[in-house]
């Protein structure tokens, strides 16, 4: 079931559609609903680095019809839009 009372409807690490199913949580077990479980554990970010989080990515969703270098260069592109992965301006 997708919340639908929440301010934001996707994430700010991925993208992805944020449900109540995999909402992360704090080290003290309050949702963070901020990031899904897999992005944000237990208080902690599972990916220590922008590089690290595309190669997971390219391996885990590149396909014949989507290419390693097709999902590489779109979440090269989509990632820094996100909360998480913006630089600072300067």
């Amino acid at each position: 079931m997708i919340r639908l009372t929440r301010k934001n409807t996707s994430l700010f690490g991925c993208s992805m559609p944020l449900e109540d199913s995999n909402i992360s949580r704090e080290l003290d077990g309050t949702f963070n609903e901020e990031y899904c479980k897999w992005f944000y554990a237990n208080g902690k970010f599972v990916y220590t680095s922008f590089e690290e989080l595309l190669n997971f990515l390219e391996s885990h969703i590149s396909n014949e019809s989507w290419s390693s270098e097709q999902i590489r260069g779109y979440f090269e592109t989509q990632l820094p839009k996100l909360n998480h992965w913006k630089q600072p301006e300067t």
